[in-house]
């Protein structure tokens, strides 16, 4: 049975390939995709703007369900929310494979986005048999080691597009509740000022996370006045337009909607250097600056370093999430749909990858998706 996949075959060179259905091994198994979502890290080892193996199948926000599986799979693949792998299982997958021997597993495991020797599709490629290690596909072959989460019942198939994403703001938003430790119950009363420098996909979820955690005041900044207008309806109470601004007038604002003293927390996920040091002025004393928007290396940045030490300001880099536990988190949190999470989202054939990757015609959608079938 011959099935499709999206595969990179080069620098900026995507094109619809064939393979044939693989039968799993004893130790692996074979998920049938339904939606994959497309992120701007796909976007950027497609542009060859990071480390890749062509050629790969990108995509890694994936949806699906157990087709197949070998008779020691529930040995070796990981189940997060359930007993046992079961065919017709709905699942997500964690995209990284984690080598569990190295200095960072052994001493952090929960920290699996530390992992020296970990493997994504990206990094194994799709030269070899089985192929299917990417999401823009039909089927996604999952290596021993790997870890799948059964989905929650009421969590639409859609929504759960953006358990990956959404699972860097509940990193976010989790190592801040470890730092100040303010608990109650499920949830916890944020005090400080939350500011959110760029909102899309993942400064979006941001502004959701700090909000269902209680923040109660969270101000946006981006240069798009609709994805400005839609972070309101995600819990930011004030937004700031970049493009009716300058810096100086920006913390200007900022200040005086903290009575002077600034923000206590300020996340940068737009990916402009020259937010850092504009981030680190809005911060109050002891303030937190999250730094989750450069991915690539996009240079140095200036940071003044008086304000630095004077403030006491830490300065936080945070890479995607620490375990498949935080993505059953997130997945949850979906499942409750306090928010409009379908506005975010717009869906896409396969075929489609030339105006969707190429000419960006995504409608500006913040989180556009492939829909498999």
């Amino acid at each position: 049975m011959e099935i499709l996949a999206l595969q990179c075959t080069g620098k900026n060179k995507l094109e619809l390939t064939k393979f044939e259905k693989p039968e799993p091994k004893h130790d692996s198994a074979l998920l049938k995709i339904k939606l994959s979502g497309i992120c701007g890290t796909d976007i950027h080892g497609i542009e060859g703007k990071r480390s890749v193996k062509f050629p790969f199948i990108p995509g890694h926000e994936i949806v699906a369900f157990v087709d197949s599986f070998g008779k020691d799979a529930n040995k070796y693949i990981k189940l997060i929310n359930g007993s046992e792998i079961k065919i017709g299982d709905r699942v997500t997958v964690n995209p990284r494979i984690v080598c569990g021997k190295c200095y960072y597993c052994n001493n952090f495991p929960m920290n699996q986005e530390m992992c020296i020797n970990s493997k994504t599709a990206t990094s194994i490629g799709s030269s070899n048999y089985p192929h299917l290690f990417g999401g823009w596909a039909e089927y996604l072959y999952l290596l021993p080691g790997s870890e799948i989460i059964k989905l929650p019942d009421n969590l639409s198939d859609k929504n759960a597009t953006l358990i990956e994403p959404y699972t860097c703001a509940v990193g976010c938003v989790d190592r801040y509740r470890h730092i100040h430790n303010w608990t109650a119950g499920d949830a916890f009363e944020i005090n400080d000022t939350v500011v959110i420098y760029g909102v899309g996909a993942i400064g979006m979820l941001m502004v959701a996370g700090f909000y269902l955690a209680g923040a109660k005041n969270i101000i946006a900044i981006d240069t798009i006045k609709e994805k400005l207008s839609l972070a309101k309806e995600f819990g930011a109470n004030y937004t700031i337009n970049v493009l009716d601004t300058d810096s100086n007038e920006r913390i200007t604002i900022i200040k005086e909607l903290t009575e002077g003293l600034g923000a206590g927390v300020v996340i940068e996920s737009c990916g402009v250097t020259e937010v850092i040091n504009e981030g680190i002025s809005v911060l109050k004393r002891r303030g937190i600056l999250f730094e989750i928007g450069h991915l690539l290396d996009a240079g140095e940045a200036r940071i003044n370093p008086y304000i630095l030490c004077r403030n006491e300001i830490q300065i936080l880099g945070h890479y995607a999430y620490p375990s498949s536990l935080s993505m059953l988190f997130a997945a949850k949190l979906l499942e409750k749909n306090e928010l409009s999470y379908e506005k975010l989202l717009k869906f896409f054939r396969l075929d489609q990858y030339q105006e969707v990757i190429f000419d960006k015609k995504t409608e500006n959608a913040i989180k556009p998706a492939f829909l498999i079938y």
